[in-house]
């Protein structure tokens, strides 16, 4: 197993146990796409050494789409929801706090959030950058 899955891996045990209700599925990325709404799906990118010195180390970014359905109001506030994810994960001592399948999160830098809106879908992707090493 890559250190990009078990960190995948890492982060969706970590959103479960903060995610805003039991409705919302919390999934690796590829599986997201064959969900209904409400989902949370987690992709982590290609990491790259942080350094020779350091090869251990692995930079990866991160990017996590919440998909709600913009009809669905009556079940959930999606501000309140999107205010949840985001305040999850930007706590990086929480985070690095997550020791999961041999990986050790040592730095976590959230970037923010951006909203997207099609059709009756509102999808926000945060987007995050994670140093982590094998342990």
């Amino acid at each position: 197993m890559t250190i990009a899955h078990r960190l995948k891996l890492s982060l969706v045990e970590y959103l479960l146990a903060t995610r805003p209700s039991s409705d919302l599925a919390v999934v690796d990325a590829t599986q997201a796409a064959e969900m209904d709404a409400p989902v949370l799906g987690i992709e982590v990118g290609q990491p790259e050494a942080h350094s020779v010195a350091l090869a251990h180390v692995q930079r990866c970014p991160v990017e996590i789409r919440l998909r709600l359905h913009a009809g669905d109001a009556a079940n959930y506030d999606a501000n309140e929801w999107i205010g949840i994810v985001e305040e999850a994960l930007d706590d990086p001592e929480q985070i690095k706090l997550l020791v999961g399948d041999m990986v050790r999160i040592d730095y976590w830098l959230y970037g923010g959030a951006a909203q997207e809106w099609d059709d009756s879908i509102i999808e926000t992707t945060f987007t995050a950058e994670c140093l982590c090493s094998r342990i």
